[in-house]
Formats: structure tokens, C-alpha cells, sequence
């Protein structure tokens, strides 16, 4: 079942994207909704790892796509199925990339999972355009703001 997708586009290396996103110990840094994260070896297929939310419980995730420097999925296993993390990046012209967060449920559990849409969403947006300020824009200052502050699209159900 889809839930949602949020977006960002940045002005950006795309290979300083990919390192930065799929940089797990990381994303604690940049990540609002995560207080910790670990990979428990290579960022590759089969590979998992573990991250605790702020404020909640923490839980594991297993890599599951990898496609070098354009996508990556991670499923979470949860009671009645599991949860889908697609992560995507698409180069576009003038040196920016678009990243592409889309979040899915299979299994029973997705009912029950709707009534977080709102706080995921507003999560992700907001991970993705912190994700943005971490980056060095192509030829400016680490600092530089080039997010376009994560434009969330999709729904519930959809």
C-alpha cells in the first residue's frame, strides 16, 4: 500500500548526495527523526542495521536495492508486515539533484499506519531539506542554502 512520497532539490554534487544520504552513522546529524544509527557492515543488499527513533523505540532495517548513485530501498519489519523505504536520485540539468523519499506498507499493518502519515511526512520533509543545508553546493560554501524545503506529494491510500 503507498502512503506518500516528499522531495527535495538541491544544487549539488550528485556523488556528495549519495555519499551523505547513504551515510547511516550520519544521519543522526541531519535525520530530525532519528536520535541514533548504525549499519552493520558495507551499505550493500542484506546488509542491516538499527535506528531509534527520537522519542520512541528503536528497530531494525535490512538494505534491499542498491543501485550505485541513484537508489536504495531498506524494508522494516513490523507486527502484520513491514514498512519500505525507496530513496531515489535523479541528476538534473544546471548541477541539481532531485531526491525522492517514497514510503510504502505491505502487509495488514497499513490501516494502522495512515493515522502517522502526517508526522512521517512532515519528518521526511523536514530531514530532506536538512539533508540539503549539509551538502556543498556545486562551486559555494558548505554552508550555502540551496534546499527547496522538501515538497511532500501523494497520500494516504494513494
Amino acid at each position: 500500500m503507498y502512503l506518500f512520497e516528499c522531495e527535495a532539490t538541491f544544487t549539488a554534487d550528485l556523488a556528495a548526495v549519495w555519499a551523505l544520504w547513504t551515510d547511516v552513522a550520519r544521519w543522526p546529524q541531519w535525520d530530525v527523526s532519528k536520535e541514533i544509527a548504525r549499519l552493520d557492515g558495507p551499505f550493500e543488499v542484506g546488509v542491516s542495521g538499527w535506528a531509534k527513533q527520537r522519542g520512541n523505540l528503536g528497530g531494525s532495517f535490512t538494505i534491499t536495492v542498491v543501485e550505485p548513485g541513484r537508489r536504495w530501498v531498506t524494508e522494516c519489519p513490523m507486527p502484520l508486515g513491514k514498512i519500505v523505504f525507496d530513496h531515489v536520485l535523479q541528476p538534473l540539468p544546471g548541477g541539481r539533484v532531485r531526491v525522492v523519499k517514497k514510503v510504502d506498507v505491505l502487509g495488514g499493518s497499513g490501516p494502522l499506519l495512515r493515522l502517522f502519515v502526517p508526522r512521517l511526512r512532515r519528518d521526511i520533509t523536514g530531514s530532506l531539506a536538512a539533508l540539503g543545508h549539509r551538502l556543498p553546493a556545486a562551486g559555494a560554501p558548505a554552508d550555502h542554502d540551496r534546499a527547496n524545503g522538501g515538497r511532500a506529494r501523494g497520500g494516504a491510500g494513494r
